[in-house]
């Protein structure tokens, strides 16, 4: 599976590399970062490190792929974005991503995931694309709602993270659901 580069005029979607490493540890190892993620925040480069063998291999295996959030002309990770879980025989994925908190708010997430979608419909082929948020991350709620995803549901226990089950909401879009006109 390859993992392009993705433009969309304010930002650059690109894989992550090994350059990234310092910046992707001070990006995980923020605390507001990590809140309502699966992982505890960072507090070692080598997790770093780890964390991009991880997405490296997940993109062979054809399981996910993650990219490096970046603005256009500049080159340093503000966050990552990418799909998850890829199931092919059903055409779907889940959706992730995480942005340093000086951009939250700003739309950059918006025109970030909008770019992922349409490459998701277009080129990968999904039908459908889920999303599970923390039901305390109302802003990413928001933002999927912004993006035409509809509220499927209320999963009590969902998921054991940070040594505690967690509730989750469940979000989907599918694929003539989808427009780029109306995301963008």
């Amino acid at each position: 599976m390859h993992l392009p580069v993705l433009s969309t005029g304010d930002l650059v979607l690109r894989p992550i590399e090994d350059k990234d490493t310092a910046a992707l540890f001070r990006h995980f190892s923020d605390d507001a970062v990590t809140k309502y993620m699966d992982i505890d925040s960072f507090s070692n480069i080598s997790e770093a490190t780890h964390i991009i063998q991880f997405f490296r291999q997940s993109l062979e295996k054809e399981e996910g792929m993650r990219w490096a959030i970046t603005l256009a002309g500049k080159d340093e990770l503000i966050g990552t974005c990418g799909y998850h879980k890829i199931n092919k025989t059903h055409f779907k994925a889940e959706i992730g991503y995480d942005l340093q908190p000086v951009y939250w708010g700003k739309g950059v997430m918006k025109e970030a995931i909008s770019a992922m979608l349409t490459y998701g419909y277009e080129e990968l082929q999904f039908n459908r694309i889920e999303a599970f948020v923390d039901p305390e991350n109302q802003a990413s709620s928001k933002l999927l709602s912004r993006l035409g995803f509809r509220y499927e549901g209320f999963l009590r226990d969902a998921f054991f993270e940070k040594g505690k089950f967690v509730n989750a909401e469940l979000y989907s879009l599918l694929r003539h659901e989808h427009t780029r006109e109306s995301i963008f």
